[in-house]
């Protein structure tokens, strides 16, 4: 999706059949949100509709960080700065 000032965010839809409940979910938000790292993206917040959890990031493109990490073409070293 995309903000009103343009910013491109993507939204991470959490599974309804989890047992997490709001509290949890909230608490586990605001752990995200208090670590801040170059190599991480941003927590730009939250949203608790019905039983609907939904997290709401940076937009990253480039495929996924398990595509990054797991891939073929990963370098150990790489993969220790992107960690560091």
């Amino acid at each position: 999706g995309v903000l009103a000032d343009g910013t491109a965010i993507a939204v991470k839809k959490l599974s309804s059949k989890s047992k997490q409940g709001n509290r949890e979910f909230l608490n586990e938000v605001g752990m995200i949100s208090a670590l801040q790292h170059p190599n991480l993206v941003k927590l730009f917040g939250c949203c608790i509709e019905d039983k609907e959890l939904m997290l709401i990031y940076e937009y990253m493109e480039n495929n996924s960080l398990a595509h990054a990490l797991f891939g073929k073409n990963l370098h150990y070293i790489v993969a220790i700065h992107i960690i560091l």
